[in-house]
């Protein structure tokens, strides 16, 4: 495959398609080192950017790119893609360059992208100017699907690239938007794993919601192996999710990489242990144990509030108490098991036993 692009991103998405399918792939970010390209080898299909100067969205130095492919003998099909369409661009592209596609950066979809793909090698294969076993076929998917997967995510356009990469590994896939319907499905249907965003929608704390948290607890009871994805999650979010709620992987979704995530849920449908299991009870050193006994009763009622993942001002509430000696008593409790963040704290809390998931549950009944 030969992918002409000239943005980084842009490339390495394609590649990662094209790689996915068994494709080499050759890479050229203007029209001059993709002409030269063509002059060394032929190429079963191109994707072509038609602006090839970052600087300058009027370029279109595509379009003789596109003149190259379709003078090649034989022809090679190539694909427009641009993030500046236009009617008649699409049209110039399409008749007077002869693309045999023109797909728009800012809709761009995976799986109509390997729709547009496979019909094109289909016509390839079928054309007699090419021999029926020198395209590598795309790879068929699984029927019918495999294990079912809950997403619980209130982003439509999430939803829909879950939907779609787990598609990729035969994988259904059920969405809930919140907490409570995460807990309809969960009560009514079986599921191999959960993928939770930790931010959903809620009408009473739009940006402060984390009902995400609660629902790693229920995937923990269960038993069930999570993915926790967000957007806005804090390192003493992430560290608990790891070490006191025992998710399997968490991803960021600023930097969410497709293959990485693929790779991830394909090791937590195997049951292949996480990357920060939880340790036993009584893993813990003599001096850390000796730290924890050193705890006042207040101090270790206010950390199994602190396992729960609420903030000093609702632990407060709980207690009846004021948000300040809360926070007094939160930092008693780090220097004194000697660690800077409330979910290393939570975490030797249960290793050591001070905090079991019976006690969490019943607490939250």
């Amino acid at each position: 495959m030969l992918i002409v692009e000239d943005d980084p991103a842009w490339q390495k998405l394609l590649t990662e398609v094209f790689e996915d399918l068994g494709f080499a792939v050759d890479r050229a970010a203007d029209a001059r080192a993709a002409i030269a390209m063509l002059r060394e080898r032929a190429y079963a299909l191109a994707v072509v950017d038609v602006s090839l100067d970052p600087e300058d969205h009027r370029n279109r130095g595509g379009f003789q790119v596109l003149d190259a492919l379709a003078a090649h003998e034989p022809p090679i099909p190539a694909i427009a893609l641009t993030g500046y369409a236009t009617v008649e661009m699409a049209v110039e592209a399409l008749t007077r360059h002869r693309a045999a596609d023109f797909l728009r950066k800012e809709t761009f979809q995976r799986r109509a992208f390997l729709e547009v793909v496979a019909r094109l090698l289909r016509q390839e294969r079928t054309s007699a100017s090419r021999s029926p076993t020198a395209l590598p076929a795309l790879r068929q998917r699984a029927s019918p699907p495999g294990p079912r997967v809950l997403v619980v995510e209130d982003d439509p356009g999430w939803q829909d690239l879950y939907q779609e990469i787990l598609a990729e590994l035969s994988l259904s896939c059920e969405t809930a938007p919140s907490y409570a319907e995460a807990l309809a499905w969960l009560e009514r249907e079986a599921f191999a794993m959960l993928i939770v965003d930790l931010q959903l929608a809620s009408s009473m704390n739009p940006f402060g919601n984390r009902d995400g948290l609660r629902l790693l607890q229920v995937a923990r009871r269960r038993g069930l192996p999570t993915i926790a994805v967000s957007a806005t999650a804090s390192i003493d979010e992430v560290e608990m999710a790891y070490q006191s709620l025992g998710v399997f992987a968490f991803f960021d979704k600023a930097a969410f990489n497709r293959r990485t995530f693929l790779q991830f849920v394909q090791q937590a449908l195997r049951g292949q242990p996480g990357p920060s299991a939880p340790r036993p009870t009584g893993s813990l050193s003599p001096e850390d144990q000796a730290a924890l006994a050193s705890l006042t009763p207040r101090e270790r009622e206010v950390l199994r509030w602190m396992a729960h993942g609420l903030t000093n001002r609702e632990i407060a509430e709980r207690l009846v108490v004021s948000p300040n000696t809360v926070k007094k008593q939160v930092d008693s409790i780090l220097s004194k098991l000697g660690v800077h963040t409330r979910a290393a704290a939570v975490r030797k809390a249960i290793l050591g036993g001070l905090v079991e998931e019976k006690s969490i549950s019943e607490q939250e009944t």
